[in-house]
């Protein structure tokens, strides 16, 4: 891979995509910063910092994505990082009362979007034997919680796919990457990124008031340092400062927080696993006894 690298980052009117692309200019890289159309004025400012700006709409057909892809490919000849970030807005609810328009609409932007810019980036990638897909997933792809279940299953679902991706392009020399933040000081959880709750079914007001509270507690005081975030995740795709010499995982997490839930969660899954071990591990096809095992019970 080349030493300056070019980047492609969806989603960089704010929050981590913006950051991620001031960082990586600021390593010497070359960034194609997008954004959607009613956001392209805020992504313009990078312009200040380097970067070169494309709208760019994830929920757009695939077929537009493709021209997108070639125009981005064609300021520099290549692309060698592209990092699916868009899609941060948070369907609240609980999961039997968000309508399956809501239910498309969190999907659209956070995985299918996200999957059709990989699908149109991977044909140069492949070409040039080499590159990276980053997928910027969340904490609550391991732990869900009431009233974000949309939004954690999103997050969940784009670390299988990511996974799966990375097994199918590693024989290219092309790899998928699924970054895993816990709560960092972005704007993911204010009131203008979450959809506006309808209650529609009584029972669960409550529950969302209280859910309401916290993040409104926690908005602007999450514990972890975006700018730090992505001075890692630039590490991580240069494989440099501690990624120096590391085969990158397929999945990072990152953040105090993040670490510590996703440890628990996995403890506890373990410690459940070892526990209905004994029901668990006996449901294969029992094994006929051959001959010399009959007559030795005869």
């Amino acid at each position: 891979m080349a030493s300056q690298l070019v980047w492609v980052i969806t989603g960089t009117s704010s929050g981590i995509g913006r950051e991620l692309a001031i960082m990586a200019l600021k390593r010497g890289d070359k960034v194609v910063a997008t954004g959607r159309a009613r956001s392209l004025a805020k992504v313009a400012e990078l312009k200040a910092y380097g970067a070169d700006i494309l709208e760019l709409d994830v929920t757009s057909p695939l077929e537009e994505l493709r021209t997108i892809a070639e125009n981005a490919v064609a300021l520099y000849g290549r692309v060698d990082v592209v990092v699916n970030n868009a899609g941060s807005f948070i369907a609240v609810g609980a999961l039997e009362e968000i309508s399956p328009k809501e239910t498309l609409a969190q999907f659209n932007v956070g995985l299918f979007g996200a999957l059709n810019i990989a699908r149109a980036f991977l044909p140069y990638l492949r070409a040039q034997r080499c590159g990276q897909i980053i997928w910027i997933g969340s904490l609550t792809g391991w732990v869900g919680g009431p009233l974000c279940g949309m939004y954690a299953a999103v997050k969940h679902a784009m670390r299988g796919l990511s996974e799966s991706l990375d097994d199918e392009i590693a024989p290219f020399g092309v790899r998928s990457i699924c970054i895993e933040p816990g709560f960092f000081r972005t704007e993911l959880i204010a009131d203008g990124n979450r959809a506006p709750y309808e209650s529609r079914i009584a029972d669960y007001r409550e529950r969302f008031l209280a859910v309401n509270d916290v993040f409104l507690g926690l908005s602007g005081k999450q514990p972890g340092d975006t700018v730090k975030l992505c001075a890692l995740i630039v590490d991580i795709v240069k494989g440099e400062g501690f990624a120096t010499g590391r085969r990158i995982p397929r999945t990072i997490q990152i953040g105090n927080d993040c670490y510590h839930s996703v440890k628990t969660a996995l403890s506890t899954s373990l410690a459940t696993l070892e526990e209905w071990k004994p029901v668990i591990i006996t449901t294969d096809i029992s094994q006929p006894k051959d001959d010399a095992d009959d007559r030795a019970v005869m």
